[in-house]
């Protein structure tokens, strides 16, 4: 069977349908940054009348705008991580295809080299193919797992209990088949 490499994460065969788990990506989401309260500007100095003081005071107006462009941004993100916080509680587990996976790296990966953010968001479970070697099942050494990433493995491991169960008691292909 021939191979190809088609990316990072993934690698394609001739059967796609048997090929079709290895292009799942486990990637952890350590959710959004805790947001820092940007800086108010500094009012000028002076008497109103000295061209200084009313260049600075023309200026400041400037600033002002700005900053409050930079406090509605820190009001949005300070509501997505208290958000976050609720929801998930700490670092969570999700399903990416592989190309996706990527994307979300590569993305992840600018966005830290522009000074959007200062950290990543995404890091490669230990869980992926491939990468079951990483310590911290993949995660920074600072980081654990999130309350909603143990809800989600106790419902996958229902679900799949579920589905054993339902397979025993299929009538034509389960254990009281004849």
């Amino acid at each position: 069977m021939s191979e190809v490499r088609t990316g990072e994460f993934s690698k394609w065969r001739s059967n796609m349908l048997d090929e079709h788990a290895l292009l799942k990506v486990w990637l952890w989401d350590i959710g959004p940054e805790k947001p820092v309260a940007p800086e108010r500007p500094i009012a000028p100095r002076g008497q109103a009348g000295d061209p200084e003081y009313d260049l600075a005071v023309i200026e400041l107006r400037d600033k002002l705008a700005g900053y409050e462009a930079r406090l509605k941004e820190y009001g949005r993100r300070k509501d997505e991580f208290a958000d976050w916080e609720i929801r998930v509680g700490g670092a969570i587990e999700v399903l990416f295809w592989s190309t996706d996976a990527r994307d979300a790296l590569a993305n992840d990966q600018r966005v830290v080299a522009e000074n959007r953010q200062s950290r990543r968001r995404y890091y490669v479970s230990s869980r992926t193919r491939g990468h079951s070697g990483l310590a911290n099942q993949g995660l920074p050494p600072d980081v654990k797992p999130g309350r909603a990433h143990a809800e989600n493995l106790e419902r996958q491991a229902a679900g799949d209990a579920a589905l054993q169960q339902a397979r025993r008691d299929d009538p034509v292909f389960g254990a009281g088949a004849v």
